[in-house]
């Protein structure tokens, strides 16, 4: 490539680059444009103060009732994680980042805003925003771009559950204490990306299911989740029926499980309300192995049939009692049946446990 050709690209995108408001803008107007950036991808009660009025790039933020001291540093198209200089929390600036490194850069706990409308906030080692703009980042060089672009991934309100954010709400209906902790410890419960934690929780904010660390309108997701895992294609482990010899197959998972086999689904809801009878029923486990040792099952038909469906969650989820898997997934199991007798059971269970009961 000839030097001639060299400098014209460079050129071309030093042009570009100085168009973008973020990287050149200092002082007041940076502040400004930092407050309206975090304002327009979902967060709420900031305020961003120049440390040098008539230059730098040297900001207070205030979040609440707190304060914190953040230096803008203004990036190319791959930047590395910045070391955090004593006293100051680095917020990485750019004309727009690509899925790859936003993702990169919210798993490593780097704090960042682009023209395009995403953003990620970490305040005290814990996420208070993650935003990610469905709009493709620009790289025309001719562009004339003023200040930033409004984020355009959701609509307000709107809240659609896939296999992975599904596991997200799982854990936190089950949990919802979880919707404090950190990510990466919502992520280890729910088996989870860093990145769709994030994301489900920017969707929970949005459809106003998610406020200042907690649940809001539970109720409301508990009905999303419950239609959602209805949808769901569910497999089991073993590509064929199983079958347990008698009646007190169930007796035998919460006696001798020890949390490796859980007992699901309208077996379980039979443990939880009297009334309830049932032969047949879900276990949940990591593999098969241990639920056919456990409860000797074959394929020799009987008119006890287990289902062994695959745990699809971590620890420290509660149960309203030992061998059971938490009672959201239980409402859910009988949802999914859908006859009359196990959407009866369903709503009872709802109406009689204490955990679903607190979620409404």
């Amino acid at each position: 490539m000839s030097a001639a050709r060299i400098s014209v690209q460079e050129e071309g995108l030093f042009s570009y680059i100085e168009q973008m408001g973020l990287l050149n803008t200092q002082g007041e107007a940076l502040a400004r444009l930092v407050q309206q950036g975090l304002v327009r991808a979902g967060m709420k009660d900031v305020t961003v103060l120049s440390v040098q009025p008539s230059g730098g790039r040297r900001l207070v933020l205030r979040h609440g009732s707190a304060l914190h001291r953040v230096q803008v540093l203004p990036v190319g198209r791959n930047p590395k994680t910045p070391d955090d200089e004593p006293g100051w929390l680095p917020l990485l600036v750019s004309s727009g980042f690509d899925d790859a490194t936003l993702h990169r850069l919210a798993d490593a706990g780097a704090s960042f805003l682009d023209d395009q409308g995403n953003a990620h906030l970490s305040l005290d080692g814990r996420t208070v925003l993650f935003a990610q703009t469905d709009k493709p980042v620009r790289r025309d060089t001719h562009a004339k771009v003023t200040g930033l672009q409004p984020q355009a991934k959701r609509a307000p309100g709107a809240l659609a559950l896939n296999r992975a954010s599904h596991r997200v709400a799982f854990a936190l209906l089950a949990n919802p204490d979880l919707a404090a902790s950190p990510v990466r410890a919502l992520a280890k419960v729910a088996r989870a990306s860093i990145g769709t934690v994030h994301s489900t929780l920017a969707q929970l904010t949005d459809a106003g299911l998610l406020l200042d660390d907690r649940l809001h309108h539970p109720g409301r997701l508990l009905d999303t989740w419950a239609e959602s895992y209805r949808r769901q294609a569910v497999r089991p482990l073993a590509p064929r029926a199983l079958y347990a010899a008698d009646e007190r197959w169930p007796d035998k998972v919460r006696a001798d499980a020890q949390d490796v086999v859980l007992l699901g689904g309208i077996a379980a809801a039979a443990v939880l309300d009297d009334h309830v009878r049932a032969t047949d029923g879900i276990v949940y486990a990591a593999t098969l192995g241990p639920a056919v040792t456990l409860l000797r099952l074959t394929t020799d038909p009987t008119p006890f049939r287990v289902e062994v469906r695959e745990r699809f969650w971590g620890d420290g989820l509660p149960a309203s009692q030992p061998g059971l898997v938490p009672s959201v997934l239980i409402y859910g199991d009988l949802l999914r049946e859908g006859d009359a007798r196990s959407l009866d059971m369903a709503a009872n269970l709802r109406r009689n446990d204490a955990h679903l009961r607190t979620l409404g």
